[in-house]
C-alpha cells in the first residue's frame, strides 16, 4: 500500500483541493482526462521558465489522473452495487436512496457513469502514457504501471458489461466501434498482463533513473508491487476458465509471486471533498447517513465472536450486530449500519484475495494441503487488513479448513473470501458469486429476486450513453442473463 501523500508537495503544480472538488461535485470529469486542465498550468509555465524537463511532470500528472479516476469510480459507483448485489447490506426502511440497487430495479442509464469514466477519461489517459512512454527510452516503469492499469480497467469492463470495445475504440480509434466478445476481451487482458510480466526488469532500472514514486498512489513506484498486482489479476482472469488455463495456473502457483501488500489507493483525508468517495457521498453529502443497513446474511458465515463485525458494521442496536434478510427495508433502530471510514482505501487487489485465489486453485487441483495453507494465510491477512487480532483461534476453531470434495473445499474457501470482503472489495464478491455460485442462495445467503421474474443480477446493462451514440453498441441484454464465465 502506498504511503499517503496526495496532499503533500510531491507533485508541484497540482491543486488537489480543486481536483477533488471537481471529482465530487460533478457527475463526470472532463473526458480528455488531463489533470493539467483541472489545475497546474501556471506551475508548468514556471517550470518551463526555469528550463526544467517537463517529461516527468507530464507522466506523473497522467498517472495520477488514471489512478484517481479509477479510485473514484471503483470506490463509489462500482462498489456500491457490489455491497448490495453481494448481499452485504440493505436499504434503510425510512429512506429510499438505494432502493433500486437493492431490488434490481435499474435501467441502462444507471450504468452510464462507470462506462463513461473508463472509456472517456481513464483509458485515453493510459493510452497516452503508453504511447509516449514507448516512444522514448527510459519510461518502462510508467508503461508497465499504465499497462497493468489498462488490464484492470478492461477486467472491470468485461466483468461488469461483458462485451468491450477494445480492438476498435481503443487500439483503433473509431467513432462507432464494434465490441469484442467477453471471451476475446479476457484473451486481450491476458495478453497485456503477459507483456507486463516481461517488463519488470527494465522497469526497475528506469524507476531508479526516472522515478514514478511521486505520482504512483498505489505502490509508490515499487515495481515488485506492480508485478505482483499484475500476477494476481492474471490468475484471477485465468480462474474463469480453469480447465483451459490449468497449465498456466499451475505455473503461476509455482512462481508464487502474488500481492504481498494491498493494491490500494489510500490517499484520502477526513475533510470535505477529500475523503473516500463512498463516505463522501453517503455520509457527508446526503441529508441522512442511515441509508446503508446491515444484511444479516453475513452472520451465516462469520462466527458471532469474530472481531471483524465491529470493523464491518457500526451503530449496532444494543451494542450487538443486527441485520435483516436481504431485500428487506431495514429499520435503522433495529439494524446495524455499514461502517465506512473517511480515509478508507479503495482496494483494487488485496493480500487476502491473492491467498484465497491460491487456495481455490489448489483445491481445484486436488491439493488439499496447499489449499489449507493458503486458506489460513488468507484469513490471517484478512484479519490484519481489518486491524483485528485472534485470527489463529478461528483458523483452528470455527473456520478450520475441512478437506473434502473439490466443491466442498471451494465452497468453504469462497464463503470465507466473501466474508472477508466487507469494507474492502464488495464488487469482487459479486463477481465470485456469479462465477462459483457461492455463497449459495437459499442456504447461506437470502434467495431474493427483487423485480426480476427469475434469476439474479449477472451484469450491468450496456450504458445508455453507448446505446444512444454508437450504432454498433451491442443489443440490450437483460440483467439476469449470464456471461460465458458464470456458473
Amino acid at each position: 500500500m502506498a504511503v499517503s501523500r496526495l496532499y503533500s508537495n510531491d507533485l508541484t503544480g497540482i491543486d488537489y483541493e480543486k481536483v477533488f472538488y471537481i471529482f465530487f461535485h460533478h457527475a463526470d470529469p472532463p473526458f480528455n482526462g488531463r489533470l493539467q486542465e483541472l489545475a497546474g498550468h501556471q506551475h508548468e509555465s514556471e517550470l518551463c521558465a526555469r528550463g526544467e524537463n517537463q517529461k516527468p511532470f507530464a507522466f506523473r500528472t497522467l498517472s495520477l489522473t488514471a489512478q484517481l479516476y479509477t479510485a473514484v469510480k471503483v470506490g463509489y459507483d462500482i462498489n456500491l452495487y457490489g455491497y448490495f448485489w453481494a448481499q452485504y447490506v440493505n436499504q434503510c426502511s425510512t429512506t429510499n436512496q438505494y432502493y433500486t440497487h437493492m431490488t434490481y430495479d435499474v435501467t441502462n442509464s444507471a450504468f452510464n457513469s462507470p462506462w463513461s469514466y473508463i472509456y472517456g477519461s481513464i483509458m485515453p489517459t493510459l493510452k497516452e502514457i503508453i504511447e509516449k512512454g514507448e516512444a522514448e527510452e527510459g519510461n518502462t516503469n510508467y508503461v508497465m504501471e499504465a499497462k497493468t492499469m489498462l488490464a484492470y480497467e478492461l477486467y472491470l469492463l468485461t466483468s461488469l458489461y461483458d462485451k468491450v470495445a477494445y480492438t476498435e475504440g481503443y487500439l483503433t480509434e473509431t467513432t462507432n466501434p464494434h465490441f469484442d466478445s467477453g471471451e476475446d476481451t479476457h484473451k486481450n487482458i491476458m495478453s497485456i498482463l503477459e507483456e507486463v510480466r516481461g517488463l519488470a526488469a527494465k522497469a526497475k532500472t528506469d524507476e531508479a533513473n526516472n522515478p514514478s514514486s511521486a505520482a504512483d498512489m498505489i505502490f509508490g513506484g515499487d515495481i515488485d508491487g506492480w508485478l505482483q498486482f499484475a500476477n494476481t489479476l492474471y490468475i484471477k482472469v485465468l480462474m474463469r476458465d480453469f480447465i483451459a488455463n490449468k497449465t498456466k495456473i499451475e505455473s503461476m502457483l509455482s512462481e508464487d509471486n502474488f500481492l504481498k501488500a494491498d493494491a490500494a489507493f489510500d490517499n484520502f483525508l477526513d475533510a470535505a471533498d477529500k475523503s473516500n468517495p463512498l463516505y463522501e457521498s453517503d455520509r457527508r453529502q446526503l441529508n441522512t447517513n442511515n441509508n446503508i443497513r446491515a444484511c444479516g446474511d453475513i452472520a451465516n458465515v462469520l462466527d458471532a465472536s469474530d472481531p471483524r463485525f465491529a470493523y464491518y458494521y457500526d451503530n449496532n442496536p444494543d451494542g450487538k450486530f443486527a441485520g435483516d434478510a436481504y431485500g428487506t427495508g431495514s429499520d435503522p433502530t433495529k439494524s446495524s449500519r455499514l461502517a465506512i471510514g473517511a480515509t478508507d482505501p479503495v482496494n483494487f487487489g488485496t493480500v487476502d484475495e491473492a491467498e484465497f485465489l491460491k487456495a481455490e486453485a489448489y483445491a481445484r487441483l486436488g491439493n488439499a494441503a496447499k489449499a489449507k495453507e493458503a486458506y489460513e494465510a488468507a484469513i490471517t491477512a484478512a484479519f490484519a487488513r481489518a486491524k483485528c487480532k485472534g485470527a489463529n483461534s478461528f483458523i483452528t476453531g470455527a473456520y478450520a479448513f475441512k478437506s473434502g470434495s473439490t466443491e466442498e473445499m471451494v465452497e468453504q474457501i469462497i464463503n470465507q473470501k466473501w466474508a472477508s470482503n466487507v469494507r474492502s472489495m464488495p464488487i469482487e464478491s459479486w463477481f465470485d458469486l456469479n462465477r462459483t455460485g457461492y455463497p449459495v442462495r437459499g442456504k447461506t445467503i437470502t434467495d431474493f429476486h427483487g423485480v426480476l421474474s427469475s434469476g439474479y443480477p449477472q451484469r450491468f446493462l450496456y450504458s445508455k450513453t453507448s446505446a444512444d451514440y454508437n450504432v454498433n453498441s451491442p443489443e440490450p441484454v437483460d440483467l439476469n442473463v449470464k456471461m460465458w464465465w458464470q456458473k
